[in-house]
């Protein structure tokens, strides 16, 4: 054995099988292994894939059905691919850049991502219909929605571009349209509403919503004057107590002629003049020429007037300084003073229930005088049933004098107690009873006129005539 080792080519030997097994042993950990199994293929369905239709051209055509929107695809591949990919993946288009107007069945593609095998999928074609557009134009309509706030009114909408707007929509039903509106909210509103874009809407002839359309400009800009609601009326001076003797009204000029009430539409309606100016004639007490300013109060119901206030250029004139002249107030009404009870009185003559009255005063007051300033008061209070003459009182304003007499004023009531009349039954009349009822109806001569018309009646008070000539105008 020693002399092995003492054998130099023995150590050499070993030592160069002792490199060999080290160098094994330091690269045996870079070898790859070799698979041992394959990965296995799986298939999988993918309900509900929405179509996505393209390539149509917008401009000319519009899709209006298609007979499926969704299909089912079956697709394979490995477990953790198809586990990673999410569904919206998946993609299923319909190519329409070919389809022109009509009907007609077009094969689907798809898209699937990377890793997945497509298998097939449910349906694999489409039948579609494509219509042409058509273009027409419509005037805007804006409804207001809601009310002004109270005592204010809403105006007509003002609509900024002030033109009509283009619809577009399928043949089809494009006839369909009969309106093209917006609406604007003006609830509770006290000024002016305003809104830059209010979007319009195009509604059939039944007035439902057509959904689809396109409408150019898609809005506008919209203005509802929003104001209070007012009438202008004119107005008559009127007058209470009396000027000095020795003094008589020359002229009275007011600032304005007319004046405005606010309140509602129904209080508007109704009122044709303001009867609250009244110039107090006590208060002046020497000739010349005065300014008065009399305070306006809103009639009943009514929110205000303006202006509050006129002012009233008085004119007073020594009485024998004044030249009078003469003007006759035709088919002034005759205003019945009941007896009351079953009584009831009416104007026999004259028939028609009005007198013509001839007054004289100063000609700058007489040009504003008419009906409405004088007041004809029949007095039949105390009368008995039967016919009788009565002389009527007059109510003037002070500063005019009545020139009809006393006889011209005389005039015939009529006085019935309508507690004894009966009414005929519903019997056919016979010949004969026309006349006996036209003959019982006469009187002194006349014939029995018919019940007075209810503007004739009234309750004047001769004790008024001295101070206040307002009753004959009551204020609105």
């Amino acid at each position: 054995m020693d002399k092995w080792f003492n054998n130099n080519n023995f150590t050499k030997i070993l030592a160069l099988a002792i490199s060999l097994l080290l160098w094994a042993m330091v690269h045996s950990n870079d070898v790859t292994p070799t698979p041992t199994t394959t990965a296995s293929v799986e298939p999988r369905v993918i309900d509900n894939i929405t179509i996505e239709p393209y390539g149509i051209d917008s401009s000319k055509y519009v899709l209006t059905s298609v007979d499926a929107t969704e299909v089912e695809m079956q697709v394979r591949g490995q477990r953790s691919v198809l586990t990673s990919v999410f569904t919206d993946e998946y993609k299923v288009r319909l190519d329409l850049s070919n389809v022109g107007p009509g009907t007609s069945t077009l094969p689907l593609s798809h898209v699937v991502p990377n890793g997945v095998e497509f298998v097939k999928m449910e349906p694999s074609t489409v039948t579609v219909t494509v219509e042409e557009l058509g273009t027409n134009t419509f005037d805007v309509s804006i409804v207001p929605t809601g009310e002004p706030a109270a005592g204010y009114l809403a105006g007509d909408p003002v609509v900024t571009p002030a033109e009509p707007v283009k619809v577009t929509l399928p043949e089809s039903q494009l006839a369909a349209v009969g309106k093209v509106e917006g609406t604007i909210d003006i609830e509770g509103a006290t000024d002016t509403v305003s809104e830059k874009r209010v979007r319009l809407k195009a509604f059939d002839l039944d007035g439902n919503e057509i959904e689809g359309a396109v409408i150019e400009p898609e809005s506008v800009a919209v203005e509802v004057p929003i104001t209070e609601q007012f009438t202008k009326v004119p107005f008559k001076v009127h007058y209470t107590g009396r000027l000095p003797d020795g003094l008589t009204l020359s002229q009275v000029e007011p600032n304005v002629n007319e004046v405005t009430l606010y309140g509602s539409q129904e209080l508007l309606a109704g009122v044709e003049n303001y009867n609250g100016v009244t110039l107090d004639l006590s208060q002046i007490s020497e000739a010349g020429t005065h300014t008065v300013n009399v305070d306006l109060t809103p009639p009943s119901g009514f929110e205000k007037i303006e202006p509050s206030s006129v002012q009233l250029e008085v004119t007073v004139a020594l009485s024998d300084e004044v030249q009078d002249t003469e003007k006759v107030i035709r088919d002034v009404p005759i205003v019945v003073k009941e007896p009351g009870g079953s009584l009831e009185a009416s104007v026999t003559r004259p028939r028609d229930g009005l007198k013509d009255i001839t007054i004289s005063g100063p000609s700058n007051m007489l040009d504003n005088i008419d009906a409405t300033d004088l007041e004809l008061i029949a007095d039949a209070s105390d009368l008995a049933e039967g016919s009788h003459e009565v002389t009527l009182q007059v109510n003037a304003p002070d500063y005019v004098t009545v020139k009809n007499s006393s006889a011209d004023l005389t005039i015939e009531v009529q006085v019935k107690d309508t507690s004894t009349e009966t009414t005929a039954p519903p019997t056919e009349p016979d010949a004969g009873s026309g006349e006996e009822e036209e003959n019982s109806g006469t009187t002194n001569g006349e014939d029995k006129e018919e019940e007075s018309d209810p503007s004739q009646e009234g309750n004047g008070d001769p004790g008024d005539s001295g101070e206040d000539t307002d009753a004959a105008n009551p204020a609105p």
